[in-house]
């Protein structure tokens, strides 16, 4: 989850607000990669007496949510205690995780005052309900890139899929995912359902579909001034992975040295060359029978 500040109809502490003095709620966050896992570490700092009142009074907890988007991993953690070391398999994250914190109330308050409430509502108190969040300690993100075969995988960096909209357009390419979106019509999308069960036909789809959808992301970033609008999706550092393993530097000065088409052709292993050797030996195949 990204956090998204809002109003509340209480006092909340965060770095976004005023309305709490003397007080701070933050924490810092060490990331380390094992060999199959992954170990976050989570240090909270609190300064508000009040607040950690009610924590040791068992009337509010330490709330930790780490999210991975990519692979749609969440895991919640809520605790009294402000060193948290939790172990997650790095089979499920991938990319972006973030680490967001909170202080929430366990339990129903009434009446609710902080000596460090902001002056200009001196004597104010609240109702809060069990769940209320006391406390926003912010969000730190961290990129898991596995090094591992999966990443070099170009192919598994597309989807396709059927386009939302009503359309007798064959194909669109969309890169504002973390995989580049390939969208068919209805029945084009419903041939390549069949196709895509025919292991014999794998290359001619990836020449067909793959390929001009990736000469396409390449021209994309050639009248791009800089990569920033892509640098973090998943397609892109997959593209950026795969290239440098040939020593060839995801940049403009590479951009601009090759043809998108040539690109392509080497990302993809050459699936032009592939496909008209499975058409070939299909051809053979049917003389033979």
């Amino acid at each position: 989850m990204d956090i998204k500040y809002r109003v509340y109809s209480y006092f909340v502490l965060s770095e976004g607000n005023d309305d709490y003095i003397g007080s701070e709620f933050k924490f810092d966050l060490n990331v380390k990669h094992q060999i199959s896992d992954i170990i976050f570490t989570v240090n909270l700092s609190l300064k508000n007496d009040g607040i950690k009142q009610l924590i040791d009074n068992g009337e509010a907890e330490y709330l930790i949510h780490i999210e991975c988007p990519y692979t749609s991993y969440r895991y919640v953690i809520k605790t009294s205690d402000t060193y948290i070391k939790k172990m997650i398999p790095e089979k499920n994250l991938n990319g972006k995780v973030s680490v967001c914190v909170f202080i929430i109330t366990k339990k129903d308050i009434q009446n609710y005052y902080n000596k460090n409430f902001n002056k200009d509502y001196d004597n104010i108190t609240f109702y809060l309900e069990r769940g209320s969040v006391l406390a926003i300690g912010g969000q730190l993100n961290t990129e898991i890139i596995k090094e591992i075969e999966e990443l070099s995988k170009v192919p598994s960096i597309f989807t396709i899929c059927r386009c939302a909209e009503d359309t007798d357009e064959s194909m669109r390419v969309d890169l504002d995912g973390n995989k580049i979106a390939i969208k068919l019509c209805n029945s084009s999308f419903q041939n390549y359902k069949l196709l895509s069960n025919m292991p014999s036909r794998i290359s001619i789809l990836h020449s067909m579909l793959l390929n001009p959808a990736l000469i396409y992301t390449f021209n994309i970033l050639k009248g791009c001034s800089d990569f920033e609008d892509y640098e973090s999706r998943r397609w892109f550092k997959s593209i950026k992975y795969t290239l440098s393993k040939s020593n060839i530097a995801l940049d403009t000065e590479t951009l601009e040295r090759f043809e998108s088409s040539e690109l392509a052709q080497k990302l993809l292993d050459y699936p032009v060359d592939r496909a008209l050797l499975a058409l070939a030996d299909s051809e053979e195949i049917e003389d033979d029978i």
